[in-house]
């Protein structure tokens, strides 16, 4: 067994667009902006995948990585299982290689932007905080602590 990445699919939302994925975090509450090559980074992560098998699908579909080109794939994902987009896992260390696209031209470093300004109005539950009159959302009381 060897450490997997997968894409924590019970908390995240995710939509393709033209030139970016967004991903939508409800647990937390956090948006991102996937672009440049994160997109296809993104999609890998739907199965598990080694970092290693990773790397190896895009150097078949873009050529060597440079070094550099793989600290950003490792950044990314990384950043991601900070933001508990992605989960680290067990696998099998001979996952079959995840399929990119060949684009036939240089890699380009992924580009994920987090967005924290909605966090309280996403993570707020709107079937069970509403209520009968005010409506959503409805915010949970604060509780303060008696000193």
């Amino acid at each position: 067994m060897t450490e997997c990445y997968v894409a924590n699919l019970a908390a995240v939302a995710h939509e393709a667009f033209e030139e970016e994925t967004v991903l939508i975090n409800f647990q937390r509450g956090t948006y991102f902006s996937l672009r440049e090559s994160a997109p296809a980074i993104w999609a890998m992560v739907q199965n598990p995948v080694t970092p290693d098998g990773m790397l190896a699908a895009l150097n078949v579909a873009h050529g060597t990585l440079s070094s550099e080109a793989a600290a950003a794939v490792t950044g990314m994902l990384e950043k991601l299982c900070e933001e508990g987009c992605i989960v680290r896992t067990e696998g099998d260390a001979a996952l079959p290689l995840q399929p990119v696209p060949a684009s036939g031209g240089a890699f380009v470093f992924p580009v994920v932007q987090a967005f924290h300004d909605l966090e309280e109005l996403i993570a707020i539950d709107p079937v069970h905080e509403t209520h009968e009159f005010i409506g959503w959302p409805q915010r949970p009381p604060s509780y303060a602590l008696e000193e």
